[in-house]
Parts: C-alpha cells; sequence; structure tokens
C-alpha cells in the first residue's frame, strides 16, 4: 500500500493524541485526522482533519498546536466529538453531518474554522 504525505503525518502526530493507523473508509466523506484537543467546556474531543475528497467542506488554513505551527493545510475542519467516539482514528469517514454554530470567544488563532458534528 502507499501512503500520502498526509497519511504519513497524521501517523506521526498519531503519539501526541491518537494511537490507531486503520486503512479503510467507509463514507462518502473521507478525512484525515491531524490533531486532537479537548472539545467546548471540557467535554468529548475537537478534531481537526483535512477533508480529503469534498474540498469545499473546509477551508485552507495554518494550524497552531501548542504555541508552534503544526502546518499549513488545504481543506480543514474541525470534528466536534462529544463522546470521543473517533478517538483512536487516524481518518474519519462519514456521509452525514450537521454544521455546527461558530463558537464566539475561543482561540483567535483558529477563528473562521468551520465546525461539524458527524451524525
Amino acid at each position: 500500500m502507499v501512503y500520502s504525505y498526509r497519511q504519513i503525518l497524521a501517523c506521526l502526530a498519531l503519539p501526541l493524541t491518537l494511537t490507531s493507523c486503520a486503512d479503510s473508509c467507509n463514507g462518502s466523506i473521507e478525512t484525515t485526522v491531524l490533531f486532537a484537543k479537548p472539545g467546548p467546556k471540557g467535554v468529548g474531543r475537537n478534531i481537526y482533519v483535512d477533508v480529503v475528497n469534498k474540498p469545499g467542506l473546509g477551508i485552507k488554513k495554518t494550524l497552531m498546536y501548542e504555541g508552534k505551527e503544526f502546518g499549513t493545510f488545504e481543506h480543514v475542519v474541525i470534528i466536534n466529538d462529544p463522546t470521543s467516539r473517533f478517538a483512536s482514528n487516524r481518518s474519519i469517514c462519514f456521509s452525514k453531518f450537521e454544521k455546527n454554530a461558530a463558537e464566539t470567544g475561543g482561540d483567535l488563532t483558529e477563528e473562521g474554522l468551520p465546525e461539524i458534528t458527524v451524525e
């Protein structure tokens, strides 16, 4: 199997937040997990992903992680994961999602990033 640069980068980042490198995607939208942070009010996780096959869903953004530049990615979206069901995923595949209202008063470096909840 041949891995893309993004897949390799995602696996290298896994020790920071994730533990698994699954290969299959069973959804119409595929994303590569970049990293995760605690969710709103400490509930669940916010998972930062780069959308692989539906570019209009995300935006180009330079991301910061623990005060350092993590990288610039073409189609970034934050997946709100209140139950941490994607905690060990290297990629997240889904067909149905709901756009979330933009949070206010959050991290200014991440302002404007689309946020979704996967159904």
